[in-house]
């Protein structure tokens, strides 16, 4: 996998150190879980679980998964990924999350916008995302990546759940992406 430099971040792989990190900026705050479909994580053993998945995923050949991280000084602060992908490779639908202590610095529009580049140069002619309805700072954020709303859908609202949610859908095609 490789590492993506933006102006102000760097995506890397996930390492094995990055479970606390990962703990404490995000998967165990309850406004970073509220609008995504996993839970806060009650352990740090939860926290180690996961980041063993990333890790053997990634060597596997899991190329699309890459944590946020601020450049200047290398602070750990969310992540990105394809959540889904289509069997031909051609249409992804992209996943992210970010500390709490980081919304709102335009570091999501930097990733997001930087990796549907990224997945471009690589062959994918489609990228898709959606966000839980009560949150429209996502969808803002897709929005200044280009990509433009589609609809609504109903999904669970937590893997698990049998609970359904309202949310957003967005896409970007390659040929309209940078206009």
């Amino acid at each position: 996998m490789s590492i993506i430099s933006t102006r102000r971040l760097t995506l890397r792989p996930f390492e094995r150190s990055d479970a606390e990190a990962i703990f404490n900026g995000w998967a165990s705050d309850e406004r970073a879980a509220r609008y995504c479909r996993w839970h806060p994580h009650e352990s740090i053993s939860v926290t180690h679980e996961l980041l063993d998945l990333y890790l053997s995923q990634a060597e596997s050949g899991f190329d699309y998964r890459w944590a946020i991280t601020i450049a200047e000084t290398g602070e750990l602060i969310g992540c990105i990924d394809v959540v889904e992908m289509s069997e031909d490779r051609k249409t992804a639908e992209m996943g992210y999350v970010l500390s709490p202590a980081h919304w709102g610095n335009g570091y999501a529009t930097e990733a997001l916008g930087t990796v549907i580049r990224i997945l471009f140069r690589c062959g994918f002619t489609t990228i898709k995302a959606r966000h839980h309805a009560d949150n429209p700072a996502s969808g803002r954020v897709m929005e200044k990546c280009g990509m433009k709303f589609t609809g609504t859908d109903r999904i669970r609202e937590k893997f698990g759940s049998d609970n359904l949610c309202e949310v957003k859908c967005y896409e970007i095609c390659e040929g309209s992406f940078g206009r």
